[in-house]
């Protein structure tokens, strides 16, 4: 196990319950653990019932706890713009936000009649404070894909095309295939790879502007 030169890595990915975010942690777990990194996972708070705010943790490296240290995440994977709002203090000016622009507003707001924020305004207060942020069109990507449930897995696909997480595709995908079983491997192999093509080619360029492929 990689443990005594393998730099700590905090990543947080936050979504609503239904996404599969919690899922997508065991996920990214399980395949650090595959390639031998020292790995812990954790829920920090959230329910999996359909619409809740869900918060989970993987950190690599030496931690003791499934809580991020110094309240600094290194890497948000957001499956929906309010929740990476939402976890705007987990932020500070090294982080670096994957993020989808597909908005789910609360139900309470959408009783109150509440106007639906604006996904732009909602990112420009992101890039205020953390030190990159790139979003990616999922709902137009998810067309292609055919499997509604996959979402998590296209997320997991645009942090790897953007290199945010140092574990391998190869292992990464092996995660799906036994989490997800041969049923949707598929669709979420087609998933992943959308979400990662998606930002890869803005990673390769250096860019730092949304991407809406």
């Amino acid at each position: 196990m990689r443990s005594g030169t393998f730099p700590r890595v905090q990543i947080l990915l936050v979504g609503v319950g239904g996404q599969g975010v919690l899922a997508a942690a065991q996920i990214l777990g399980a395949a650090a653990h595959e390639e031998g990194l020292p790995v812990v996972v954790g829920q920090l708070h959230g329910m999996s019932q359909r619409g809740g705010s869900v918060q989970c943790t993987v950190i690599l490296g030496r931690a003791e706890s499934s809580f991020l240290c110094g309240g600094e995440a290194d890497v948000v994977i957001a499956f929906e713009p309010l929740e990476a709002l939402r976890a705007l203090p987990q932020m500070g000016p090294t982080t670096r936000v994957v993020m989808s622009r597909s908005l789910i507003v609360p139900f309470d707001a959408v009783l109150a009649g509440t106007p639906s924020p604006d996904v732009d305004d909602l990112i420009a207060q992101l890039r205020a404070v953390a030190r990159d942020v790139h979003d990616v069109d999922t709902r137009k990507l998810m067309g292609g894909v055919g499997e509604a449930r996959a979402l998590n897995v296209m997320m997991l696909g645009a942090a790897v095309g953007l290199d945010v997480v140092p574990v391998g595709e190869t292992a990464i995908l092996g995660g799906v295939d036994v989490r997800c079983g041969p049923k949707y491997r598929d669709a979420n192999r087609r998933a992943f790879s959308l979400g990662r093509d998606a930002l890869r080619a803005t990673h390769v360029s250096g860019e730092d502007d949304r991407v809406r492929a």
